[in-house]
């Protein structure tokens, strides 16, 4: 092996340039695709081509190291998004969007717009991409000049690795702790300044800092009474004034608002109206308990402000799960909720993904409730997939039905925005209970809650239809709310490969065709804008990138099935795949006389095997050897393949080409996951394999 001196950069300040530089892209980059998937809705649906844009922005800047550096476009990036995001008028513009996507993307959705009305998002839409390339744009173009300054490719590669770690896990941090986005900038910029002090040319920009941290300065902290940046969203409380009753409001991202009621006894004499009363056992909340009178143990998933919680303790139930996957609601219902359900020492807090909980789980319930788990908020920036997606398929009903008590019932509240949805959760019960299950509506008085749609099935039905029509008042109400199911119109059931719920039928939605295409006209155009200059992408690094991020892909999306879609199981996968890089560095130093095409041939394998081992396979075993077998098995082609990408590219002679060119090759992997929708997620291991030979084609042998 080399002595340690030819493995390190040039100085010590190259070293530390370099490691701030990596962190600050990684860190940068998470930091947008949170913040712009919470201000600017459009991106809580499509936030993947965030991280798009963002490998644009490093990779172009990367492709273009020669050029001047200008650190005022990151200063003006930054300050041109927290403008739009902070714009309503910017805001309503993208709304007619929503008429492209299956589902119901707002509240105040527009099913039809016109050509204009769509065409002027579109190009809102490109501004927001153009700014987010504006703004990682400098820092490739210094990642570049720095692996084309530094004595050992790999090393500084595996300094990029490490810093890329370091951020990842500091933005995380920062989340955890619910801090808001302004300390989030405020730390960029503090990255920033360093940077900009290295160079004596780059002192004129410092003005450009004080700018930017004006314009965040005027980026508001807080709206109505309470604002909480939980680990997932932004969370707001405000108190109901017109209400008799102590009733407060969390709003999700501006769109989700769920309700804290006090609907205890003394809470509804209070109330005027008469009705409430009579009907507030039949309302969405306490219904569950008609259907299942002698209910004494009950699982709530998506737990959220506590009112399902609140009604299980009012109708006897001895003990009570309560399964909510963001603390930071959690949180605000303990502090706001009137009834103080979570405080009861009759109920259990888990902070968990409500699929990673169903795995898991070994008690028994009589009564297990879906309190509105109708998340639209991505699981991760690398997946089309939500929160909620993985909760409604079969492989997870019939989960749910494993953890049913004999008799036991099960009870879904949805707000299903297409008919087509609420056909597919009914045949989906249908399915794993072998009977119809009683679907009707249930909103009865704005007292007693939003409600929803609502189905209902269980283990007996000779049990189930008994209670129903043993209770006069509950038999009438369901006949007379029921919902249709249009039974001769069957729909495509979600699994574990498919779990797109608000998709109707297997294609990609015209939403991510469209902004797709607007995309890849802000590459060309930045690409015009930046020549004369390089026009040569180094294909074999291309398409390692594209291959390397459907990975990626296939990875969190397997591993959510595991162990559920929670910032943690992203961040440590991301973190399992970052060390495996600097694992395959250090074997490419130590191994000089590597026979590529032998990797090759176990990258193949690694990826057909992949292919072939279920991830239910796993289930048995306990929950650290589950990690750490699953884990093995999903990383290893990205073992082999971080092997091949490190000996080529310590042997390119172009190390901020090829470096650029395998970051907009990443870009062309995340939209090919799109296909998914088309496809199922497993056969994307296909095309993976398709482009790593596509990219063994491409490369070139060293001398």
């Amino acid at each position: 092996m080399a002595s340690a001196a030819p493995n390190v950069p040039k100085s010590p300040s190259h070293t530390a340039k370099l490691f701030i530089v990596s962190f600050l892209i990684l860190f940068l980059e998470l930091a947008l695709i949170r913040w712009i998937s919470t201000e600017i809705r459009i991106f809580a649906y499509i936030n993947n081509l965030i991280l798009l844009a963002c490998f644009l922005g490093v990779g172009l800047g990367c492709y273009y190291a020669a050029r001047p550096v200008r650190p005022a476009l990151t200063l003006t990036g930054l300050a041109l998004l927290l403008l739009m995001g902070t714009s309503q008028l910017f805001k309503n513009t993208l709304m007619p969007l929503s008429a492209l996507s299956d589902e119901v993307a707002w509240f105040s959705s527009q099913r039809h717009a016109g050509f204009l009305q769509i065409a002027a998002g579109l190009v809102a839409t490109g501004m927001v991409f153009a700014c987010v390339v504006m703004t990682l744009f400098p820092l490739g173009q210094l990642l570049g000049q720095l692996f084309s300054a530094s004595r050992n490719r790999l090393g500084a590669y595996s300094i990029n690795v490490a810093a890329g770690i370091v951020g990842m896990w500091t933005f995380s941090a920062l989340a955890f702790t619910y801090l808001p986005p302004w300390v989030w900038f405020a730390l960029t910029i503090a990255c920033l300044v360093p940077l900009m002090l290295w160079d004596a040319a780059n002192f004129r920009w410092l003005a450009g800092t004080v700018v930017a941290l004006l314009l965040m300065a005027l980026y508001p902290i807080a709206v109505g009474q309470l604002t909480v940046w939980s680990p997932y969203q932004r969370l707001q409380v405000t108190p109901i004034t017109n209400s008799p009753t102590r009733r407060y409001t969390i709003s999700v991202n501006d769109v989700n608002s769920m309700l804290l009621m006090d609907l205890s006894d003394a809470a509804v004499d209070q109330i005027a109206d008469p009705q409430v009363k009579q009907l507030r056992p039949y309302g969405p909340y306490d219904i569950p308990y008609r259907f299942k009178p002698d209910a004494k143990d009950v699982l709530v998933v998506g737990a959220g402000s506590g009112n399902d919680v609140a009604a299980a303790l009012r109708n006897g139930a001895t003990h009570v799960t309560a399964v909510e996957i963001d603390p930071g609601i959690y949180r605000l219902a303990s502090r706001w909720h009137p009834e103080r359900p979570y405080a009861d020492p009759r109920v259990d807090i888990v902070i968990d993904d409500a699929r990673s909980f169903f795995k898991h789980a070994t008690r028994r319930y009589d009564l297990i409730v879906f309190g509105l788990l109708d998340s639209h908020t991505l699981g991760s920036a690398l997946t089309n997939t939500r929160i909620d997606h993985y909760v409604y398929t079969q492989e997870s009903l019939r989960e749910v039905r494993a953890l049913l008590a004999p008799g036991g019932v099960v009870v879904i509240t949805f707000e299903t925005p297409r008919v087509w949805v609420r056909e597919r959760l009914a045949a989906l019960l249908a399915q794993t209970f072998a009977h119809e299950p009683y679907v009707f509506e249930n909103r009865l008085h704005p007292a007693l809650g939003l409600g929803g749609e609502m189905f209902v099935d269980g283990i007996n039905i000779t049990e189930l239809k008994p209670t129903v029509d043993a209770d006069p008042t509950l038999s009438k109400f369901v006949e007379a709310h029921r919902l249709p199911t249009m039974a001769g119109h069957p729909v495509r059931l979600t699994s574990d490969d498919w779990p797109y719920l608000y998709l109707k039928t297997p294609h990609v939605p015209p939403l991510h065709v469209l902004v797709s295409i607007v995309l890849l006209l802000v590459f060309v155009g930045f690409r015009r804008l930046l020549m004369p200059g390089r026009d040569q992408i180094d294909w074999h690094f291309f398409f390692l990138g594209a291959a390397f991020l459907l990975l990626e892909f296939q990875n969190i999306s397997k591993m959510t099935l595991l162990f559920g879609a929670t910032w943690l199981v992203n961040a440590l996968t991301i973190t399992a795949i970052l060390v495996l890089i600097l694992i395959a560095n250090a074997v490419v130093v130590a191994w000089k006389g590597i026979a590529v095409p032998v990797v090759y041939g176990a990258l193949f394998a690694s990826v057909l095997l992949t292919l072939l081992m279920p991830m239910s396979s796993f289930n048995s075993l306990p929950t650290v050897p589950r990690a750490f077998a699953a884990g093995g098995l999903l990383n290893l082609p990205i073992g082999f393949a971080g092997i091949i990408f490190a000996d080529s590219f310590r042997r390119s002679p172009d190390p901020d080409a090829a470096l650029g060119s395998n970051l907009l090759g990443a870009g062309l992997g995340g939209m090919l996951e799109s296909l998914s929708f088309v496809t199922g997620i497993s056969a994307l291991l296909l095309l993976v394999g398709v482009l790593y030979v596509v990219s063994w084609r491409f490369r070139k042998s060293a001398a």
